[in-house]
């Protein structure tokens, strides 16, 4: 997963807009994403009497939306996203792997550390596993949590991973953690990967992530 940047305000505000009732009515009316209509169509949304800064938000989800189809396909237009998130988040094709590979273990309820917008909690409630998803960053935990609406074994918990008490988790006993360390940095619109193992574990901890350690059970 990705190490997040410094906390957005704006970014927060406009995702906290998109989760009200106006905001997800105004999000999922939308047509599909065109870069070269953005505009028009931001002055049309606008002079429907929408509010200008819900109007910034819900375009800008639509175009995160557009680029997360590179991995979730047509089910990226029912997820929520962050900036970051998009670059994080597991293709949806991998995550159904790694959560196949719990099933077939047995495992009942898994621990998604550092869950970032939750596709592999995802992946694990859709095969009937109880997921305990921790993200330390509170926005996309929020997203988080608005993606895993609707799957009642599954439970987000926004929260320090290093600090976490597995064997005190409200969902019981856990019989698998999954952990995907931060490999990229992303700032300025732009994402660098990081190869050297070691220093996946540093920039999580500078990043103050919640996937901050660099072994986990896979």
């Amino acid at each position: 997963m990705t190490a997040p940047t410094a906390p957005d305000d704006a970014e927060a505000r406009g995702l906290a807009r998109l989760l009200t009732p106006e905001g997800r009515h105004l999000l999922d009316a939308l047509p599909p994403y065109d870069a070269s209509a953005s505009l028009a169509l931001n002055k049309s949304l606008r002079d429907q009497g929408h509010d200008p800064e819900l109007v910034a938000a819900a375009l800008t989800q639509s175009r995160l939306r557009e680029k997360a189809r590179t991995k979730f396909g047509d089910f990226a237009r029912q997820l929520v996203f962050t900036r970051d998130g998009v670059e994080q988040a597991t293709r949806w094709s991998v995550a159904a792997l790694h959560a196949q590979r719990f099933a077939q273990a047995g495992a009942e309820h898994v621990v998604d550390l550092g869950c970032g917008i939750g596709a592999d909690s995802l992946a694990l409630a859709a095969l009937d596993r109880t997921v305990t998803a921790v993200e330390r960053d509170p926005l996309t935990a929020a997203a988080a949590t608005v993606n895993l609406t609707g799957w009642p074994r599954a439970r987000v918990l926004c929260a320090d991973a290093q600090e976490l008490d597995l064997s005190a988790l409200e969902n019981g006993p856990v019989h698998g953690v999954w952990l995907d360390p931060a490999r990229r940095v992303t700032g300025g619109g732009r994402t660098r990967r990081i190869f050297d193992p070691e220093a996946w574990r540093i920039q999580a901890v500078s990043a103050r992530n919640s996937a901050s350690f660099s072994d986990g059970v896979r």
